[in-house]
């Protein structure tokens, strides 16, 4: 028996009375209010859950998708997308005990410092470090689709590239050429790699190089969707969070020894850039973890696993493409006690030692996250004065001038590291690049 209220009997609803609208009269919620995403309330009715308003969120990108994920430009649930064929018991994740007894104290800043909140670890991030931290993780992609390395991928570590990373490198290629008229074609394409690869087969069986290279690959997806801003892309990025921290905390277990390993230690080269490739993959992952914790909840939940990794931060180091260049080059940095091997995040030796352009991306993000954009920027003047040794700055007053004017560039001039095209001055000194903390 239909008992449903004629709607020749039905009244308006309050927001369509009072602003002397007409009324459609839909059940629960009529479409005027459903447009103006505001309250609909009948009378003699009881509030629904529709009639509960959404509050404007921090980040718009994600207001319409809170709304209404009916508008997402897919139909279809996310959930299938991620039934992964891996078995997460498959990789047990070891136990993460506390273990800060060897930070320094004072080395690091008061804004890394955690606090216990409902019993998880909660730290706050500089916004301006971390907005610039994010800008540089959405240039990678791009910068080892035309270079063939990247921060955390070495030029020289697979003689044969593993087909998770072949993928990943047929989706940078399809992303560069993205536009608004095929952007739906390039995603379903992108998806589809990013789906192959969480579903990986033979994941129990993997070496540890093809599970490095798998973490390699999912940290290229994750760039590429995480910041994107579709909002499907977002969505399913950040449902392969799990997977990430699931498949780092395996590399993590496997490779204890030979993430100690050092340039001093190491007994080959292809040994160390093994052993660096793990630890800045390890690191990056679990940053980028943070760091989108960060922007996604407001904290960051991972400082004190970041606070506990370590890696080197010599620029000519990473960059050896053979055993011989690494022998010769390693015995001239040591000589010159410039290893810059930054133990448990503690930079003080990087900071005596080191110079301006001894650092590429990965380095310049750490120090900066670390010790902040005002402290290394008056390190490298004070290095500068000290030396020279910013490329094409004459003297401290000229370096100092470039930061006060934002460091904006002549037109033309192309970003070159991270280093340079943040602090220094490039060719001549008479050309600038663009300020790199651009909003």
């Amino acid at each position: 028996m239909n008992t449903a209220e004629p709607k020749s009997r039905r009244k308006s609803c309050a927001a369509c009375v009072a602003a002397k609208r007409k009324c459609g009269m839909e059940r629960p919620k009529c479409k005027r209010c459903q447009k103006k995403t505001i309250s609909c309330a009948y009378p003699d009715t009881t509030s629904s859950i529709n009639d509960i308003s959404i509050p404007e969120l921090e980040f718009p990108w994600l207001d319409d998708f809170m709304r209404n994920p009916g508008l997402l430009p897919w139909s279809g649930d996310l959930q299938p997308q991620l039934a992964t064929t891996t078995d997460l018991s498959a990789f047990p994740i070891p136990p993460l005990e506390p273990n800060t007894a060897n930070i320094v104290p004072g080395s690091v800043p008061e804004y890394l410092v955690t606090s216990e909140a409902d019993g998880k670890s909660q730290t706050t991030l500089p916004r301006a470090e971390t907005e610039a931290a994010v800008h540089r993780f959405k240039t990678w992609p791009e910068k080892w689709l035309k270079e063939g390395k990247a921060p955390f991928i070495h030029a020289r570590l697979y003689t044969t590239m593993p087909k998770t990373l072949q993928d990943a490198y047929a989706a940078c290629a399809i992303y560069s050429t993205k536009t608004p008229e095929n952007e739906f074609v390039a995603f379903s394409i992108i998806e589809a790699q990013a789906t192959s690869l969480l579903n990986s087969p033979n994941q129990q069986s993997w070496t540890p190089l093809d599970l490095l290279a798998a973490i390699q690959s999912l940290l290229i997806f994750q760039f590429i969707r995480l910041f994107d801003g579709d909002i499907r892309q977002r969505a399913l990025a950040e449902a392969a969070e799990p997977v990430l921290e699931l498949w780092t905390a395996r590399l993590k277990s496997l490779t204890t020894l030979e993430r100690e390993y050092t340039v001093a230690t190491a007994p080959s080269w292809r040994s160390w850039v093994f052993a660096e490739s793990c630890r800045r993959t390890v690191l990056m992952s679990i940053f980028l973890l943070g760091v989108y914790s960060f922007v996604r909840n407001g904290y960051c939940d991972r400082g004190k696993e970041v606070s506990r990794l370590s890696f080197t931060a010599n620029r000519r180091l990473w960059e050896t493409e053979s055993e011989s260049e690494w022998e010769r080059v390693t015995a001239r940095e040591l000589d010159q006690g410039r290893e810059l091997w930054i133990r448990e995040m503690d930079f003080g030796g990087l900071l005596k030692e080191g110079r301006a352009d001894d650092m590429e991306d990965f380095g310049w993000i750490m120090a900066v996250m670390y010790r902040g954009r005002d402290f290394m920027e008056r390190w490298v003047v004070e290095k500068e004065d000290g030396g020279g040794v910013v490329r094409g700055a004459r003297n401290g007053a000229e370096m100092q001038m470039h930061m006060q004017m934002g460091g904006k560039g002549v037109k033309g001039i192309e970003e070159l590291d991270f280093g340079r095209s943040l602090f220094g001055l490039v060719n001549d000194g008479e050309e600038y690049p663009e300020d790199y903390f651009r909003a």
